[in-house]
């Protein structure tokens, strides 16, 4: 286990469900973070979509409200669920956001902080022997409608010696 806490958003929370891959995170990390909003933006969709359950029955899992509200109105270009993930990591000094949307990504970057994504979380766990293939992982979250650019797929699969 890694040293650090990290704030999740709601694509990856829900893409890393699809692959069953949800207990990467407490490995991975010494915090585990979800936004209110985030959690609202999961559970909109019923208890039987993907990421409800593990968000439910996931104990180490911490859910946290922003403090400072009027922040987000700073980050208007991004969604309310990436912003808060942002906010969040500022004000509980956490270093650390998985977010997969490219603008909130470059956003987060800017205000310093280190950004991983989805594809990047299978990879590392791959890296530290937490996962034997991450091939079969992705080709679940793609076969369930989750949209990931060709290029940073293939560039995934080389990094981890499976392409």
């Amino acid at each position: 286990m890694t040293d650090k806490g990290i704030v999740v958003n709601t694509s990856p929370w829900i893409a890393l469900s699809i692959c069953g891959q949800i207990p990467l995170l407490e490995k991975l990390y010494t915090d585990v973070c979800v936004p209110l909003h985030v959690k609202e933006e999961i559970m909109a969709g019923g208890r039987k979509s993907f990421g409800v359950y593990e968000l439910e029955t996931c104990e180490w899992v911490r859910i946290e409200k922003v403090h400072d509200i009027e922040k987000i109105k700073l980050l208007y270009e991004l969604e309310q669920g990436e912003a808060e993930v942002i906010i969040l990591a500022k004000e509980k000094g956490i270093q650390h956001v998985l977010i997969d949307e490219k603008i909130a990504r470059l956003q987060a970057k800017v205000l310093g902080l280190k950004v991983i994504g989805t594809l990047g979380v299978l990879l590392m766990a791959k890296k530290k022997g937490l996962l034997n293939s991450i091939k079969p992982a992705i080709a679940k979250i793609l076969g369930n409608g989750i949209w990931i650019r060709d290029e940073i797929v293939v560039g995934i699969l080389q990094d981890a010696g499976e392409e």
